[in-house]
């Protein structure tokens, strides 16, 4: 499992582009205060936002909203509600540098069918975990499903760690290892338990669906990165698409121009 985001020293003309994978929500050691601590350090002149323009933070021509009035009371009246600290800091940093600019960089989500997906989700793991305790998994098929538990909870424990320890490489590779083992796994889920047959075209339509969205995701990066002519650029995203975003921008044609710094190992 190779590593796409590679660090380089000095200026090499190039735009360079720091990959933050985030979490969306907070803790002590990992809230907007470190992310404006991080855009401080490097100054960007683009910051790319994991959201889309029906998300509510961005109006269709690509400008910020401004922040929604229950935040502005909530923050008045120092109550628990608050905005993913990734999205907080794009309204401080504004505050902070009025030159910058920010976008969002993902694809267009129709809610409803979001809404769709995220109940065939939650049917899927009950089927799963049920068929697991009844003791219907194939012993042969035991070992990829424990690997793929074990994998889970490596990823869950890392959710409440600082920035710079979930930025880290091997983070990113896991991941990346994850998704094979998930996607080898739920396939042969579906040929050994019959409940699961019908989930066969959608776990298809999963795997084609989050390869297209962060094909669209890279795209934009590139895109937007060319029309601000930016030198820095942050992109901040959540943190299992780091590894696919990493590998995708390495891989893309974009003729030597630009360059992925991994800000965490400086």
């Amino acid at each position: 499992m190779g590593s796409g985001q590679e660090l380089k020293n000095g200026d090499t003309g190039k735009t360079k582009i720091f990959i933050i994978g985030v979490v969306h929500t907070e803790n002590a050691c990992r809230n907007a205060d470190s992310l404006f601590n991080i855009l401080q350090d490097i100054r960007p002149d683009l910051i790319l936002s994991e959201t889309d323009t029906l998300g509510g933070y961005f109006k269709p021509d690509y400008t910020m909203v401004e922040p929604p009035k229950w935040y502005k009371m909530a923050r008045k009246l120092s109550v628990a509600k608050k905005m993913p600290p990734e999205m907080e800091i794009l309204y401080t940093y504004r505050n902070f540098d009025s030159s910058i600019k920010i976008l969002p960089f993902d694809m267009t989500f129709n809610r409803k069918k979001s809404a769709v997906f995220d109940k065939r989700e939650e049917e899927w793991d009950a089927i799963v975990n049920k068929a697991h305790k009844e003791k219907k998994i194939a012993a042969g098929l035991l070992p990829l499903f424990k690997l793929h538990v074990n994998n889970m909870n490596y990823l869950n424990s890392q959710f409440e760690k600082s920035y710079r320890e979930i930025n880290k490489n091997l983070v990113s590779d896991s991941i990346r290892y994850l998704m094979v083992v998930e996607r080898e796994l739920n396939f042969k889920l579906i040929e050994e338990l019959p409940e699961l047959v019908r989930f066969k075209d959608w776990q298809s339509k999963k795997v084609e669906d989050w390869l297209n969205r962060n094909s669209i995701m890279t795209k934009n990066i590139l895109r937007f990165s060319e029309l601000t002519k930016a030198r820095k650029v942050v992109v901040l995203t959540g943190l299992l698409h780091k590894y696919i975003l990493k590998d995708l921008l390495s891989s893309s044609n974009t003729d030597g121009k630009y360059e992925l710094v991994e800000y965490f190992e400086k």
